[in-house]
């Protein structure tokens, strides 16, 4: 047996070099690799509402299953009385100084866009609005933005309207406040708007008007808090009449503003005090149009918060806007949902609507004779998963009347489709945008999936902006066959991020995405571009040394390793979720192991997945994978988990925390169960938990409920918790209007000193001492990240680049000075040495655990007793430190081999060693 086992050694010696040069070679590819991408989705077909209800269970007080009422509008204003950093920074106490920050984009990738129209006074003025980033103004056309809205203002914003009337033009009006899409129609909608906004000059800064915002916030009872569209009437001179399309009704104004009264709907402004708005079953979506004549159009949808069940529904006709006409056609869809609606520029008296029935409906309305017609049966319908006309529950719908033709009608839901012959017929349908028509879910060239707006330019009618959620597109030619598309969105940075991280080493910035997919950005600057990954709603990010890998997932937890090349380009991939999971949240957290960036940690509902060396994965495959995947046996868990984080000083220790609030912690966890115990529960939604890179010792774990308090942390592994959450909660036991704590760093100093960040719902906040319930937090960056929405944050000690991901405002970077360069795991040889392969003999699988000394190439082969190669285990770089390779005792082909014994040879630095297995099913 030696004698063979030392002719086996020298053949492999012999091949080894070729082993070696094939390692990289084999690795990545330059050819065109192709990955199916998966649409953005609000939902699933199992649970249509499966984001909204992600987002709304981290946000929900404990004590009452819901989200406080006007919260969002609270805490806005609870956090103007915290202290910004630049306030304080001379004030040798605090021992701070202001950071720098500079936006880092996407200026390339535009989010959400409701709000779109051109100045009439000059059609390079673009104003536009997003519904988590604010609003925008561009002066020539689309090539460059400034911000218009202050960074701490509502972001949400909805709508906006133009007083079109000579000398009035630079009046305009703006709405906020989505229904649907970014909250949902459950009490307590996190999402809420701030009432109307106006602008005197020209779109460039914008005020509320205080007659729509609430003065009372204890209760969800003001119509303004959801505003879904705005219309300025042109034939009256001396009035300034306004209209506005609210939560329940049709409002209107008459004096720019300044007065409300409700002229159609349900009257639900000025409401007394303790009114519940979300129990007037009142028609959840509403809409009106004035036509350049003076003729208003109004829809009142069947479908409320409560139901179906509306008195005053259909469709509306007004010549004065007090007294209104049921026009609603018989036969029109009786639980009719949203209505968007649009009159021929060229011929008014032409009106189309587009209803969301489930299914779409498509009429059209003739006013000079007030007949109508029914065109359901040629509404858009091409073949596909992705081809059919879909509002997502009347997310996205737009229906727009070419200015010159009143036969071309585009109408958009996911996709945008056009008619040249009115939907007389359903030949002359084109899908002309969103996702693309070969049938796969990328996106239409140059477009975007989920239409919200669009608009002529008058000196060229077939020259129109799309806005949808990818923020703004141009087309030159909207009636060419194929229009060829262009982004405007040049700094008209609204991108929506779930998740950010940065390279180990380089410029690189990669994340993902609501609606938009991941994005990865390689250079410095503003200006930069971010080149798109792959889409669906990009999840949870993460970064290996030498940018090696790269791992990105989307909804539900679909992960993918990823290599590209310099151009950003995918030259390979795998996925690498594990076969048999479930439970997933909508953006499902993972976390790689700094301690083996090969070695992954996930969230798979009640349980914990571990995966200890995913280069072991085959590349090229698009469903779960079984290899080298593990649950972690943890009796405990009867909940879903939530959060991840490992720690590396000492290594192996992994906290996991859950939507119950309970926290566990796990030693050992690289191998088998490791020593489960429970340290913490709060009771609240765990949405985050950072361990102290440099001492392990040190953990937050973060509650992003409201009504609790947030901030906890330990600094003795676990053994207690204290209360850091100080003037970030207006009373000590975590109630009143503080904001919603999403994510935390902590970040070592050199000579022993910190520096804690947490992210929330209104704004980054930071500090160098934490002191239990006097922990004074500061406000950073109020005047560029402001009060957006932070979802996530990632730093690096090797420059101590620092990076801050919003939710509707892009991402913003800063450096942190001094920061402690934390020591990496060293391994326990200078050479390579196997330290365990076990089970041995094996029925299953065998692990094979060895140490390397330094990061490079190595590969694994299974050898039979005749010396033949049974199987390639594995055959790409690996990482310093303990390496763990699987054999399943299959051979190339994935065929059982026979019982008996087998032999692994590993080539590393032009070493080999190995050892002998026995395979014994029996």
């Amino acid at each position: 047996m030696n004698k063979l086992i030392f002719i086996i050694a020298a053949f492999v010696t012999i091949i080894s070099a070729l082993l070696f040069f094939s390692i990289k070679t084999n690795t990545k590819s330059s050819h065109k690799v192709n990955l199916v991408e998966a649409p953005s989705a609000i939902g699933t077909k199992e649970d249509p509402w499966k984001r909204l209800n992600y987002e709304i269970r981290q946000l929900t007080d404990p004590a009452t299953g819901r989200i406080p009422d006007n919260i969002h509008e609270k805490e806005a204003e609870f956090v103007k009385s915290i202290p910004t950093v630049e306030s304080v920074s001379q004030k040798t106490n605090y021992r701070t100084k202001a950071q720098l920050w500079t936006l880092a984009g996407p200026s390339n990738v535009g989010g959400r866009t409701r709000a779109l129209a051109l100045d009439v006074t000059n059609e390079n003025i673009i104003i536009a609005g997003g519904v988590s980033g604010g609003m925008w103004r561009s002066e020539n056309s689309g090539l460059s933005w400034s911000r218009a809205s202050h960074p701490s203002a509502i972001n949400s914003v909805t709508c906006v309207a133009q007083d079109i009337r000579s000398g009035k033009e630079n009046i305009w009006y703006h709405g906020t406040g989505e229904l649907r899409g970014n909250s949902t129609r459950a009490e307590g909608a996190p999402y809420r708007g701030d009432g109307i906004f106006k602008s005197t000059d020209g779109a460039k800064t914008w005020d509320v008007l205080s007659s729509t915002t609430s003065g009372k916030e204890a209760e969800f009872n003001s119509a303004f808090n959801y505003v879904w569209n705005i219309a300025t009437n042109p034939t009256r001179p001396d009035v300034d009449e306004v209209y506005a399309a609210v939560y329940g009704g049709i409002i209107h104004s008459q004096d720019g503003g300044n007065s409300w009264q409700t002229v159609l709907g349900a009257n639900l402004i000025n409401r007394p005090d303790g009114t519940d708005l979300n129990q007037s079953g009142a028609s959840f979506y509403t809409n009106v149009m004035i036509t350049p004549s003076g003729t208003m159009y109004a829809t009142l949808s069947v479908f409320t918060a409560l139901g179906n069940n509306v008195i005053n529904k259909g469709v509306f006709r007004s010549t004065n806007g007090i007294n209104w006409t049921n026009i609603t056609p018989a036969g029109f869809a009786r639980f009719h949902q949203r209505i968007v609606m649009d009159y021929a520029p060229g011929n008014e008296n032409i009106v189309y609507f587009a209803v969301d029935n489930d299914d779409l409906e498509i009429w059209k309305y003739n006013n000079s004779n007030a007949s109508w017609q029914n065109l359901s049966a040629n509404a858009p319908d091409f073949e596909g998963e992705l081809g059919s006309f879909d509002t997502q529950g009347g997310y996205n719908m737009v229906i727009a009347v070419h200015p010159e033709n009143p036969d071309i009608v585009f109408v958009g839901g996911t996709n945008l489709y056009r008619t040249t012959d009115g939907f007389s017929t359903s030949s002359n349908n084109s899908w002309i945008g969103g996702y693309d028509p070969e049938g796969s879910s990328n996106e239409y060239e140059g477009h975007h999936p989920d239409q919200h707006a669009l608009v002529f330019y008058p000196s060229n009618p077939d020259k129109m902006i799309s806005a949808n959620d990818g923020g703004l597109m141009i087309t030159l030619d909207n009636k060419a066959n194929e229009p060829t598309w262009v982004s405007l969105n040049n700094g008209y940075v609204t991108s929506q991020f779930y998740s950010i991280a940065i390279s180990k080493e380089s410029e690189g910035i990669i994340g993902g995405m609501q609606d938009n997919g991941t994005y990865l950005k390689t250079a410095p600057g503003i200006n930069q571009p971010w080149n798109d990954i792959f889409g669906g709603d990009g999840g949870f990010v993460a970064t290996t040394p030498e940018d090696l890998f790269w791992y990105a997932s989307f909804q539900e937890s679909q992960i993918y390793r990823l290599t590209l090349n310099k151009q950003s380009s995918l030259t390979s991939f795998a996925r690498v979720d594990p076969e048999g999971g479930s439970g997933y949240l909508f953006i499902n957290p993972y976390v790689l192991d700094p301690n083996n960036y090969h070695r992954m940690y996930m969230a798979g509902g009640e349980t914990v997945w571990r995966n200890n060396n995913l280069s072991q994965i085959p590349g090229g495959k698009q469903n779960p994978t079984s290899v080298n995947w593990d649950r972690l046996d943890i009796e405990e868990m009867n909940t879903n988990v939530t959060a991840l984080d490992i720690s590396t000083s000492p290594a192996n220790i992994l906290y996991v925390g859950t939507d119950n609030g309970t926290v566990m912690k796990i030693e050992n966890a690289n191998a088998g169960t490791g020593k489960v115990s429970t340290v913490f529960n709060s009771g609240g939604y765990v949405v985050n938990i950072t361990i102290d890179p440099s001492n392990a010792q040190n953990v937050f774990v973060i509650n992003s409920n409201y009504n609790i308090p947030s901030i906890f942390y330990s600094q003795n592994g676990g053994e207690t918790f204290a209360d850091v959450s100080g003037n970030l909660e207006e009373f000590s036991d975590g109630t009143g209007n503080g904001p919603s704590i999403r994510w935390s760093e902590i970040i070592p100093l050199s000579g022993g000193n910190y520096k804690y960040f947490v992210g929330t719902s209104s704004g980054l906040y930071s500090t160098n001492i934490l002191n239990g319930g006097n922990t004074v937090w500061l406000k950073e960056a109020n005047e560029t990240i402001g009060n957006s929405v932070i979802r996530m944050m990632d730093y690096r000690d090797l420059d101590g680049k620092f990076v801050v991901a919003t939710h509707g405002n892009g991402v913003f970077e800063s450096i942190i000075e001094n920061t402690l360069q934390i020591e990496k795991p060293i391994a326990n040889s200078q050479s390579l040495v196997v330290t365990n392969s076990f089970p041995n003999p094996f029925s299953n699988h065998i692990d094979i655990e060895f140490e390397i000394p330094e990061q490079g190439p190595l590969s694994v082969i299974v050898l039979n007793a005749s010396g033949q190669n049974i199987k390639t285990l594995i055959n790409y770089p690996q990482f310093a430190g303990s390496v763990n390779v699987r054999w399943d005792g299959t051979n190339t082909q994935g065929q059982p081999v026979k019982d008996g014994m087998y032999f692994y040879r590993i080539f590393y630095n032009g070493k080999v060693t190995g050892g002998k297995m026995i395979y014994d099913r029996q």
